[in-house]
């Protein structure tokens, strides 16, 4: 079995493209429930094994308000096997919309999968997508402000060599949001955390983690 390289894309590019392609990344709407911040990318290939070309290779441009269209700029490619871990300062409590770019009819089906964590260190598969696609969230996961989307699709059924796999153009939490440090379970306020996994939920934040996602970390 052949796997393809990935491209990984340090936070050095991604601050170049911040800084060199505003006109091409959309902004983070803040308080609203859409992506903070690209916290890492790796970008695979093209089906034809060359390098997904820049326009469609910005991973800022998943941040905010989707577009909903397939202009180009708009979305980040994947490439096939590349995935994207996007930050929210607001928690996940009820599930995630994926936009997904690819809205030709008749085009073979690109597909993702969806983790989620809320700490970067303890990850749970949330499901598959296939195009446009929302998920609901294990109950164990907590409270959500990571999520990292993983191209799936089959490269064998893409009828043309330039395909480039899912195209990320906006992720969004669903339903009521929750707190940062806080989260009601079955009537009991506790802190949900990353300490240790006790009774089906995560123990108490420490001083260090809740100033890391106070941060957008």
């Amino acid at each position: 079995m052949k796997y393809k390289n990935l491209q990984i894309i340090s936070p050095i590019v991604i601050s170049f493209f911040l800084l060199a392609a505003p006109a091409f990344a959309a902004a983070p709407d803040g308080v609203g429930p859409w992506a903070d911040k690209v916290i890492s990318t790796h970008q695979g290939h093209m089906k034809n094994g060359l390098s997904v070309p820049a326009i469609r290779s910005n991973p800022l441009s998943t941040l905010g308000v989707a577009e909903n269209d397939t202009v180009d700029g708009h979305f980040y490619s994947l490439g096939f096997g590349g995935t994207i871990t996007l930050g929210f300062k607001n928690g996940i409590k009820n599930g995630v919309l994926v936009v997904e770019a690819t809205i030709e009819p008749g085009y073979p089906n690109e597909t993702a999968k969806v983790e989620v964590s809320p700490d970067r260190k303890h990850w749970f598969v949330a499901g598959n997508v296939v195009q446009d696609g929302q998920i609901g969230l294990p109950h164990r996961a907590g409270c959500i402000h990571y999520v990292r989307i993983t191209d799936t699709s089959n490269p064998a059924i893409m009828p043309d060599p330039i395909a480039d796999g899912y195209d990320v153009d906006g992720v969004k939490g669903k339903g009521e949001k929750c707190s940062i440090k806080h989260h009601d379970d079955d009537k009991k306020d506790h802190k949900y955390g990353i300490g240790k996994y006790e009774d089906n939920y995560w123990g108490p934040y420490s001083f260090q983690q809740e100033n890391q996602i106070d941060s957008g970390e």
